[in-house]
């Protein structure tokens, strides 16, 4: 059984991985801080563009998390660095280690907002999100839980509005209560390796 569990959880996080959209990733989970708790994190992602910035997660109530977002992108070439702001929320409405939700992985539904300001133009997304886990307790008593993320958006550049849809895949290693470690990888437009580090703040 544990095995079966962990199959579907690698197959789900390679399918994941199939295409993503964002300066910032996904580097979220399913599950939720918890009420009044806050963590900060900052991420670097690397590949076509450089990424830099950082993520404050506030816990809004036990099965919900707001986070705003704050960094820098450079695309390389001629280009500067350009601005990032971004900000979501989720609500986990499945989990696996509740009697009353109990479902197969942990499942949460969610919305997000995107803006970049590039050189002469500027680029924003509003959505919405889906996000699966599954959490797999390690031996040293750590926990490593493969992710996804499904979102639909409404994507404007230059006046140019598209409908998009987008994946994106990682995992998310639980050191211990006040650190996690993330990685993911993006493939789009542009091709990016991401990574954050976790800190319990409040």
């Amino acid at each position: 059984m544990k095995k079966t569990i962990l199959m579907f959880a690698i197959l789900f996080f390679i399918f994941s991985a199939i295409v993503a959209a964002g300066g910032f990733g996904s580097l979220n989970t399913a599950n939720t801080i918890g009420m009044g708790n806050g963590n900060f994190m900052g991420i670097i992602g690397v590949g076509d563009n450089t990424n830099f910035g950082g993520i404050f997660t506030y816990g809004m109530s036990d099965n919900t998390d707001g986070r705003i977002k704050l960094g820098l992108i450079d695309r390389g070439g001629n280009s500067d660095a350009s601005l990032m702001f971004a900000a979501d929320f989720k609500y986990n409405f499945i989990s696996i280690d509740s009697s009353l939700q109990n479902g197969p992985f942990d499942m949460a539904l969610g919305g997000f907002f995107e803006y970049y300001d590039f050189d002469m133009t500027s680029l924003w997304s509003l959505g919405g999100q889906y996000i699966g886990s599954y959490p797999l307790k390690m031996s040293n008593g750590s926990i490593l839980s493969p992710y996804g993320r499904l979102s639909v958006r409404l994507e404007s550049f230059n006046s140019n509005s598209d409908l998009e849809i987008g994946f994106n895949g990682g995992v998310k290693w639980n050191l211990n209560k006040n650190i996690d470690l993330y990685g993911e990888l993006e493939l789009d437009n542009a091709d990016n390796f991401f990574f954050g580090i976790d800190f319990r703040v409040l």
